[in-house]
């Protein structure tokens, strides 16, 4: 079973919608398969400045919900220890079997409607192969140099703000040639972007409690698959060369209280204890 794991704000609806639509439209090239979206809608007050549409918002994500064609578990979040999308991932994590695989997908995220189906037969060829893997669609110019190694051919000599101005809808849905399988020597993707990742993976390394809100849970796992793969563990990622996804820019910082903490902050403070911890863990584990 793939599990494909979805949180979000009330201000995201639009996003939600968007994707919910963009999923649905996946099923035309889908043959049977088991697939489950694990979604949660966070209306936590204690980072949320309180809306006088909140109930409006709970309407509106039912309706959407209705709309979904795939099996899925939606859950309307409140409690005041569930502050983002780390609390969320990890329930997915917990809710999956080992023999499942997970996809990590924000709310911003533009896709091509066959990205799914090419997941599911690299699933078929990989899982023959690894006992762990990752498989990531390409990116368009990034940040930084470093995300040069999953960014897409056509877009590797743009500049690194290119992102800020790009046609999302065209540059995903534009034919780049056959898509194949291509395996990358390094561990690099975002966290919520389409990524198909053995569940049998995520539950060995986790996402530290430590981590709350949001923060670098992806940079966690990548650094626990170079540990892992450095003691010789058959692990490895493919990039679905010829399927490019974008990210749409942020949106929503003034729905959130001033005073909260900032998350990704604290969780990076935590950050060298807990790969030092998963590091002990792994080695009396495989000793």
């Amino acid at each position: 079973m793939i599990i494909i794991s979805i949180h979000i704000f009330p201000f995201e609806m639009r996003r939600f919608e968007r994707l919910v639509h963009n999923l649905n439209n996946c099923m035309e090239y889908l043959n049977p398969y088991d697939i489950l979206l694990h979604i949660t809608l966070n209306t936590n007050d204690r980072i949320l400045i309180k809306d006088k549409h909140e109930h409006q918002s709970v309407q509106e994500f039912n309706k959407i919900i209705k709309q979904i064609k795939f099996k899925n578990i939606s859950h309307i979040k409140s409690q005041p220890e569930f502050l983002g999308v780390n609390e969320h991932r990890r329930q997915t994590i917990e809710i999956a079997s080992n023999s499942d695989y997970i996809i990590f997908l924000d709310s911003d995220v533009y896709f091509n409607k066959t990205i799914l189906a090419h997941h599911i037969n690299s699933i078929h060829t990989l899982s023959e192969k690894h006992k762990y893997f990752i498989i990531s669609p390409c990116t368009i110019k990034l940040w930084d140099n470093t995300w040069d190694i999953i960014t897409h051919q056509d877009y590797i000599e743009k500049p690194n703000d290119f992102y800020l101005k790009a046609d999302y809808y065209n540059i995903v849905n534009k034919n780049y040639g056959q898509v194949s399988l291509k395996k990358i020597n390094k561990f690099k993707w975002g966290g919520g972007w389409f990524n198909c990742i053995s569940a049998s993976l995520l539950k060995k390394v986790g996402i530290p409690k430590s981590f709350v809100g949001y923060g670098p849970d992806d940079t966690f796992v990548m650094e626990c698959c170079k540990l892992m793969k450095r003691d010789g563990e058959n692990i490895q990622q493919y990039l679905l060369n010829n399927m490019v996804v974008c990210e749409d820019t942020p949106i929503g910082r003034h729905h959130f209280k001033k005073n909260i903490p900032n998350f990704r902050e604290l969780c990076n403070k935590k950050f060298r204890s807990e790969l030092l911890e998963f590091n002990k863990r792994y080695k009396k584990e495989t000793n």
